[in-house]
């Protein structure tokens, strides 16, 4: 090899080296890390339609009777496919037991048409007393869960002062948890005094899951 040829090779040598990486230059990172907190839920009770949304106004119609001179009872069904009694226990282990109850808006509240009122929790049956029967109801377990741990309950009347709400759902610890749980075909029942006038009444019931 001569000299020039030498001497030029050397020169590329140099090139090659002085065009590489430098290990001085600092690159921006291209990648982030996402964060999503799910909190865990809670106990509570709903009334949804057949699609699972929330009823604004739920009613439960007791079927029409005609004034009588004697007692008679009206009836109705707490929990029907348009209006489905939910609970849900978005809660996390470890397991706790939950019950769901049926209460009037109030102990001192009546059936009232109006100026005139009648009783759903009379310690006597001429003068109003409403029976709560959940072992007519069946339980529809949501989103793969299952009804092991899950009851109805069992049927009763209120008495005010002393039986002021009823239980009418409960789980145990081995139920689902978290879980949930539909109700429907609750059997209600009300005596209906003698010589009641006639109207349209209304009662405000309330359930509540603890």
């Amino acid at each position: 090899m001569n000299r020039l040829s030498r001497n030029l090779l050397v020169v590329l040598l140099s090139t090659v080296v002085a065009t590489g990486p430098s290990t001085d230059i600092a690159y921006a990172a291209n990648t982030t890390q996402l964060s999503q907190t799910i909190n865990a839920g809670t106990l509570g009770v709903d009334i949804v339609d057949s699609s699972g949304n929330s009823v604004a106004s739920p009613t439960v119609g007791f079927g029409a009777v005609t004034f009588s001179f004697d007692q008679q009872s009206g009836s109705g069904t707490l929990g029907a496919s348009s209006q489905k009694i939910r609970l849900s226990n978005g809660r996390q282990p470890p397991a706790a037991a939950w019950t769901l109850s049926v209460a009037g808006s109030a102990p001192s509240a009546l059936w009232t048409s109006g100026g005139d009122t009648f009783d759903f929790n009379n310690a006597t049956a001429a003068n109003g007393i409403m029976t709560v029967n959940p072992g007519t109801g069946t339980i529809t377990p949501t989103n793969s869960y299952t009804s092991t741990g899950v009851t109805l309950g069992s049927s009763n009347t209120f008495l005010q002062g002393t039986r002021d709400s009823l239980t009418v759902l409960q789980g145990s610890t081995s139920a689902s948890q978290p879980g949930r749980w539909d109700l429907t075909g609750v059997s209600l029942s009300n005596t209906i005094p003698a010589t009641q006038p006639p109207g349209t009444y209304t009662l405000t019931l309330v359930l509540t899951a603890s």
